[in-house]
């Protein structure tokens, strides 16, 4: 059996050949176990690889499931944003509001063949953090703390933000066994820029089996969370929208640009931020499965 399939770089910034977090997407993996796809996954390599399904909820357009080097992940928050672009480069979805199934989670995209937009809306649960087991983890000292707050927030995963000075950004050294050690899966390192509203960053999550991730969707969204929590010393009311961009991936060659919205709500209406970028191709193929390696239907096998 073949199955067609295709890398992206998602959130690549266009400057490089390569850029933006890799993802493989394996389309039309009906027939396809756990095994396979764990086994797929590990040869193909990517830093995440998505298998498309059939959705089984009425609301969404497709399903998927996520794996990475050590296993699978019961979220899906990057790769959604890769996978509907290529849904709809393909001609497999037209493009448009698109609703994504992983496990129990649907993810609202809009998307079309070169980009797409993730939407959560929250409120969502923030906690203020002691900024020295993170600044441990990632080499830092106090004195290269930034402005703002530490924080662990987000949409679905709470992720650890970690605001440091501009020069310390490049110079930030992870330590996977202090992580481990603070119960820390991952540690964003971050400058704001308030003039710019840019931040330049950097995810290290061996947590979720990524030493250091080049771009991260559902990292954006938790900094939306953050910039809300901070007050947004800008000026800008406290009700309406922000339009900020995140920069990261330069240290491991693969430039990344995130272009994300916050909308802190105003009449009731509940905290909404965006995440979108594009996801251009970067090669293609068919997996060719024996037969007699392929078992299940692709549900059953602990499928979430």
């Amino acid at each position: 059996m073949r199955y067609p399939f295709e890398c992206v770089g998602v959130f690549g910034d266009g400057s490089a050949a390569v850029g933006g977090s890799a993802l493989a997407v394996v389309h039309d993996a009906e027939g396809l176990s756990a095994e396979d796809m764990g086994r797929i996954a590990a040869r193909l390599r990517a830093d995440e690889t998505v298998f498309v399904l059939p959705p089984t909820v009425e609301t969404a357009t497709h399903r998927v499931r996520v794996f990475h080097r050590n296993g699978e992940s019961p979220f899906g928050g990057h790769s959604a944003v890769g996978t509907a672009v290529a849904l709809v480069r393909s001609g497999r979805l037209p493009p448009g509001r698109v609703v994504q199934q992983c496990g129990d989670t649907l993810l609202e995209l809009d998307a079309d063949a070169e980009r797409a937009t993730v939407t959560a809306r929250g409120p969502q649960p923030v906690r203020v953090l002691d900024p020295g087991p993170l600044l441990e983890a990632v080499g830092l000292g106090a004195q290269q703390l930034g402005r703002g707050p530490v924080l662990a927030a987000g949409f679905g995963p709470l992720f650890h933000l970690l605001p440091v000075r501009r020069e310390a950004v490049g110079a930030v050294r992870a330590d996977p066994a202090a992580m481990r050690h603070h119960g820390l899966p991952d540690v964003f390192v971050f400058h704001w820029d308030e003039a710019a509203r840019t931040a330049t960053a950097r995810l290290f999550a061996p947590g979720y089996a990524i030493d250091e991730d080049p771009a991260c969707a559902s990292v954006g969204l938790a900094l939306g969370v953050w910039l809300d929590a901070h007050g947004l010393p800008d000026g800008r009311p406290s009700s309406g929208r922000l339009d900020f961009r995140i920069e990261q991936g330069a240290q491991l060659g693969r430039p990344s640009v995130l272009e994300c919205t916050l909308d802190t709500g105003a009449d009731g209406r509940p905290l909404t931020a965006t995440v979108g970028g594009t996801a251009a191709q970067e090669l293609t193929g068919e997996l060719a499965v024996p037969a007699a390696r392929r078992g299940g239907d692709g549900y059953s096998d602990g499928a979430p």
